[in-house]
């Protein structure tokens, strides 16, 4: 069981638009005087080229890189979700299982992978147990409900959630950190192979963050899993994540162990800014230098 990226490069295409010019719908307003300007032409902006890496059963990875690296992307192409952005994949594969991830049926890939995206919206009214059991939609026929044995995965995941005695809240009711651990619980009751998450720990406090990659570290050890995160903090990176791969400019990349990858002149190439590396006792920090 495996995830393997072969040989991938992927490119962003957009315009200083949202959309292209044809996409948007004509909007009525008084004309008024402008100087012409040149023609805006679409940019491109390359992820990754070449891109090796195989994420294994048990292995919990981060990917790192500055705003618009194209982290979200290249987690999303792991899905093939890509497809539905302005992403390009130039060359290369994603094999999930030795199977190429296009040759997946969506219900089938959602049964094998679950993720926990960077913002989710609640937009009808439902309790936290009911949010929690969509990560059993995979799993249902049409038209069938959940089972005392999906609310049960539920009830464990909110358990370990820190949602045990909030089964019957109101989703509305909730703040932020909250509404964050209920997405991760909901990906915990779809329990599949390889959990990506994205920013899974925004919104929480510094205990909370602490709490819930450490929970997350431990399933993926025991239970084989696999955890690809999106993290901005190189400290939670180095202390919970035992692979790393960065995303540098120009399709540039390095992956590898985190002990070996992590340190001050990688995140100083990364992050475009002079990093201290410092160690106490078998703890290592690192802290960002700004340049006056």
């Amino acid at each position: 069981m495996s995830l393997q990226i072969n040989e991938l490069t992927l490119s962003i295409s957009g315009s200083p638009f949202s959309g292209t010019p044809a996409s948007r719908p004509p909007i009525s307003r008084p004309p008024i005087s402008r100087p012409p300007v040149a023609e805006r032409s679409m940019t491109e902006k390359v992820i990754c080229k070449n891109l090796n890496i195989t994420f294994k059963p048990g292995e919990f990875w981060g990917i790192m890189g500055i705003n618009g690296a194209g982290k979200t992307t290249l987690l999303q192409s792991l899905i093939a979700l890509h497809e539905m952005t302005h992403c390009n994949k130039k060359n290369g594969s994603i094999r999930l299982d030795n199977k190429d991830i296009n040759d997946y049926k969506r219900l089938e890939l959602a049964q094998k992978t679950g993720m926990m995206l960077q913002e989710y919206e609640y937009n009808f009214p439902s309790t936290v147990l009911e949010a929690a059991l969509i990560g059993r939609h995979p799993f249902l026929n049409h038209w069938q409900i959940e089972n005392t044995y999906d609310e049960q995965l539920a009830l464990h995941a909110l358990k370990k959630a820190g949602l045990e005695n909030f089964s019957q809240r109101s989703l509305t009711t909730l703040s932020g950190g909250e509404k964050r651990r209920v997405n991760l619980a909901t990906l915990l009751t779809q329990n599949p192979d390889y959990y990506l998450l994205d920013e899974p720990v925004n919104h929480l406090d510094v205990r909370a963050q602490l709490d819930i990659l450490s929970l997350l570290r431990t399933q993926f050890h025991q239970t084989k899993q696999c955890g690809i995160m999106v993290i901005h903090d190189p400290n939670l990176a180095y202390r919970f994540c035992d692979h790393i791969l960065l995303l540098l400019d120009n399709g540039q990349w390095l992956a590898g162990d985190t002990k070996k990858i992590l340190n001050k002149d990688n995140l100083s190439r990364l992050y475009h800014c002079p990093f201290q590396q410092m160690s106490n006792n078998n703890d290592t920090f690192f802290s960002p230098q700004l340049s006056l």
